[in-house]
Formats: C-alpha cells, structure tokens, sequence
C-alpha cells in the first residue's frame, strides 16, 4: 500500500494529538449528491483508518444529537460542556487526529431550496451553527455541487408541499450560483476551509474526495474507491477496471483518474443515462445555458481563497 500522505493535520500513526489538536471534517452534503455515500465508503476501511488517525463512525449514532446541538446552537447557544459531552461520546475510547462527520442535508430541504431567489440562502448560518458545536477544534467543510440544471427538478420533485410555481416563485434560475453559497460558507466560517467536487465529475474523483475528507492523500488506497462508479458503470466495467489498476500500482493519481475516465466511457450502465426534465418554459437550450453558467461559476469557485477544488 501506498504510504499516506500528511494533509491538514492528520499525522498517520495510531496516536492523536489530544483533544485540542483535534481536527473535525464535516461533510455538508449537497442534498441530491452522493448523500451519504462518502462515509458508507469510508466505513469499509474504518479500523485501517482509525490506525492511521482517522475517525470515522455511522450517522446514525451521532445525527440526533448532532442536529439538537446545532439547532440549540442557532437559537440560544450552547455550553462547552454539551460540546464536549457529544464529542466524547462520539470518539469514545478512541484518540484520533481527524474525525468525519456527515450531515448532508444542513444546507436546507427541498421545499425552501430557492427561498427568496437564492440557491440555500441559510447556508451560512446553518454552517455556523454546526460549526459552533466544535468551536474548540479545528474544523473543515466537505461539499459536493451539483448543476442546477438537474439539482432543481431532483428538489422540486423530492418536495409535495408546492407546485412548481410555488417552489420556483420569483426566482431566476440562471442566476443560481454555487459561488453564493460557497462565499456564504466562508463568509459565516472565517476560520474554515472548505472543500468541494462536481457531482457530475464524483465517478471518477471519488478516491481524491476521500483522500481530501481523511486528509490522508490521494495516494492512499480506499477498499470503496470505486463505490460511484460502480453505480454508473457495468457489472463487468468495474470488475476489469479494478484489476487493471489492481495490476499497475505503480500509476499515477492523474494517470488512474485517466483510466476510470476511459473505462467509464467504454461501460458505461444503459441505466444510468441522463434523466429526463419536464417542467415548465424548460427546453434543451434552456439546460445548456444553466449548465455553461455552472461551469463558469465553478471556475469561479476555483478563485476563492480558502477554497479547494477536486477535478
């Protein structure tokens, strides 16, 4: 196995820093991405990782509590002791240097998605509320975009509470930006990085997005590093591009990323085509520009400071 990278903190041995050094890696979702597959494929090397530093536990022991806290938080604010008693619960007898936490649905549910016009306007009190709950250690933010050409259907058609007038109202669609989020992100998080990939490009960077999470490197080798692929490439795509790789240990990141891009295009799932959009006033030139302005807003993106993009 390739040996770890050092990234953010986390030093690579069995032994954590101690509470204060502690660094906490929360994943913020996107709703409508890979939910919480990130710590679904994180779990398959949980005892590797927590050797190495890293850990990792199930949503469901924490996400009650965790969303009690952080709601307490944006209300009438919390005590250290909470803080600490939820952390302590949720490290228990281990002593890392990075824990991941998932809450993937922070940035808002489906109905309110477009409140006022803007793309999940509370995204930063809601981070900072979150965030608020780890105010003692180190934080960073984990967050997967998605084109707003299809993130909008897929949350209008997650929500019965309004029809489509009611749920686009006043908004103009094309002048949904990520960067908003993302710079309301940082603005409401001073002290935070944050971290982010197109849903579009998950497939094929998901082993970069985990090495980023753990802060273990891309050259770390993850058991669920083909996880998303699998979900859109053939039965017999996945298995000979696993063992192609499996052959070549020796490729780089860059050249791997190169190969699951080429496999992808010769076993591509029939299943896994594009869905259709039915709403109304939407056509195909209407998606297209939506999609050319998502991708100059992630170049955008890219010129954020603080800001990391994995592609």
């Amino acid at each position: 196995m390739t040996e770890p990278q050092t990234i953010s903190g986390v030093t690579g041995s069995t032994s954590g820093g101690g509470a204060g050094d502690l660094t906490v890696a929360l994943h913020i979702g996107a709703p409508f991405t890979d939910e919480d597959q990130l710590i679904w494929s994180l779990r398959r090397d949980s005892a590797r990782l927590l050797q190495d530093g890293v850990l990792v536990r199930r949503p469901g022991t924490y996400l009650k509590d965790l969303t009690d806290l952080k709601g307490r938080a944006a209300k009438e604010g919390i005590s250290d002791e909470a803080c600490e008693d939820f952390l302590e619960g949720v490290l228990r007898d281990a002593d890392p240097a990075r824990v991941v936490l998932s809450m993937s649905a922070i940035l808002g549910v489906p109905a309110w998605m477009l409140n006022d016009g803007r793309l999940y306007r509370n995204a930063g009190a809601n981070t900072a509320a979150l965030r608020a709950v780890f105010a003692d250690h180190r934080c960073e933010f984990f967050l997967g975009l998605r084109n707003p050409a299809t993130l909008v259907p897929a949350g209008f058609a997650a929500q019965s509470q309004k029809d489509w007038y009611g749920f686009a109202r006043d908004t103009d669609l094309m002048e949904l930006r990520w960067s908003e989020v993302v710079g309301d992100i940082l603005t409401a998080n001073p002290d935070c990085a944050i971290t982010v990939w197109c849903n579009e490009e998950t497939p094929v960077v998901w082993p970069q997005v985990l090495g980023h999470v753990t802060g273990l490197g891309a050259g770390y080798r993850f058991t669920g590093e083909t996880d998303i692929l699998r979900q859109a490439m053939t039965e017999e795509g996945t298995r000979r591009l696993e063992a192609y790789l499996a052959e070549r240990p020796k490729l780089s990141e860059q050249q791997r990323n190169q190969v699951r891009e080429l496999f992808l295009s010769y076993f591509h799932a029939e299943d896994a085509v594009e869905e259709e959009i039915d709403l109304p006033g939407w056509s195909q030139g209407f998606v297209d520009e939506m999609t050319e302005r998502y991708f100059a807003d992630i170049d955008l993106i890219r010129s954020l400071p603080g800001v990391t993009v994995i592609d």
